[in-house]
């Protein structure tokens, strides 16, 4: 059954973000950058990776980030427990690890040999007796607060979190267990630099008012149709930190309908518009032995539970977004790096395929995404100059644009939450 997707007036049910202009010089400001810098990164929880890629005791893998500037050891423990530690050698303060991932029974700093356990306990000296004192139980690897979630493993840098994992994730979150996330495997990802403030890189990916012109060589057909031409949200729900929007696929299409992914006869792919993806879709069928319903997904999916449902879009707070479709996910960050430039780390998880049709239907749904990507890397650099240009103080936000608009709030209530702890402890 199709329905026809309506507008909602989302500002109705979330009053409190108003309706005006917001200032783009958070954007823009290198003021702002910094207290961004200084009060939010290091504060909120930030995820790092999968429990998949420490799939043994000693294995680990290495994550640098920019902003705030760190080196961190992930590493599964010998009782199998993910730890997060600095990458930093108590001795002469060096990088431990150099090498990205692998796997080790211990850690030694390649400068003046110290080792380490996988639990960061400092268990060997070389010539400890000249050193004064030295007591190895004070100069093991300093941790870092590690929780994970599904899978997904979070960090955070404060030296006493200002609250647990899952009280920073909240409902919005625990209405999302039970996807199969671990029935799926990273099948690509990339890693760039893009030449934008990492906000703007997020928002991009926070609304679809934009899809049918940016991506209308790409993906609009399969997301628009003559009863919504301008991709009106499904639902949106704001959580706390969090927001979620729900996305419409075009159900003329092979892309647009999720019940496509188990149709053994392929009877919605018969698209003369899209022979390519139907013959790549077509090929894929029988690739892997996982079977999916969309009728099974968590509660916290498809919240409105529209027939023409495609994908829902979770934006976690303050940079990570995750998109849930029936049969695959993205799990995308986007890194401040400055002001104007941003690390953008995506991949992409399918289930295992097991023929070459269905190796090859994942090889194309590579080149698709990125197409999507490239048109949004490229909009949004010019984008940056434009607001940099000075020519407008403030962006103009449609309603279906409400995720942006609660993102700007929580972010700047966020940092001006902090100035006031901050203010208040050297009062006292």
């Amino acid at each position: 059954m199709n329905e026809t997707v309506r507008p909602t007036r989302f500002d109705k049910e979330y009053p409190e973000l108003g309706t005006g202009p917001i200032p783009v010089a958070p954007f823009i400001s290198q003021e702002y950058f910094e207290l961004e810098r200084a009060h939010l990164f290091p504060n909120v929880w930030l995820h790092v990776g999968r429990t998949e890629e420490l799939t043994e005791a000693g294995s680990f893998f290495v994550k640098d980030l920019d902003v705030p500037d760190v080196s961190l050891l992930i590493v599964r423990d010998k009782a199998g427990e993910v730890r997060a530690f600095h990458n930093v050698c108590s001795h002469r303060c060096n990088r431990v690890v150099r090498h990205r991932a692998g796997v080790a029974a211990q850690f030694a700093c390649g400068f003046h040999g110290w080792i380490y356990g996988l639990d960061g306990k400092l268990v060997s000296v070389p010539d400890e007796q000249q050193f004064f004192d030295l007591e190895r139980a004070h100069y093991g690897l300093t941790p870092v607060a590690c929780e994970t979630w599904q899978g997904f493993i979070f960090i955070c840098l404060a030296s006493e979190p200002l609250e647990t994992l899952m009280s920073f994730l909240g409902d919005h979150f625990r209405a999302l267990e039970g996807y199969p996330f671990a029935r799926l495997q990273a099948c690509f990802s990339w890693n760039t630099e893009i030449g934008c403030n990492w906000k703007l890189a997020q928002d991009a990916f926070q609304e679809t008012y934009h899809v049918p012109y940016v991506h209308r060589h790409s993906i609009a057909d399969a997301l628009t149709d003559g009863d919504n031409a301008v991709t009106y949200p499904i639902a949106c729900r704001l959580n706390g930190y969090h927001r979620k929007t729900s996305v419409a696929g075009n159900p003329k299409t092979v892309y647009g309908n999720p019940k496509a992914v188990n149709d053994p006869n392929m009877k919605t792919y018969n698209n003369p518009d899209k022979p390519i993806g139907s013959a790549a879709l077509r090929a894929g069928v029988g690739g892997t032995r996982e079977q999916f319903d969309a009728e099974a997904l968590p509660a916290g999916m498809n919240p409105a539970r529209h027939p023409n449902w495609a994908f829902d879009i979770n934006g976690v707070f303050p940079d990570f977004y995750l998109s849930l479709r029936p049969n695959y996910y993205q799990a995308y960050n986007f890194r401040p790096l400055a002001v104007d430039r941003t690390r953008f780390e995506g991949r992409v998880y399918y289930p295992k395929m097991e023929t070459a049709g269905g190796r090859f239907y994942q090889e194309y749904m590579k080149c698709v995404l990125r197409d999507v990507l490239l048109e949004d890397w490229s909009n949004l650099e010019v984008l940056q100059r434009s607001i940099a240009s000075g020519a407008k103080r403030e962006m103009v936000l449609q309603d279906n644009e409400i995720l942006l608009r609660h993102s700007f709030h929580q972010i700047d209530d966020y940092i001006n939450a902090r100035l006031t702890e901050q203010a208040g402890a050297e009062r006292e």
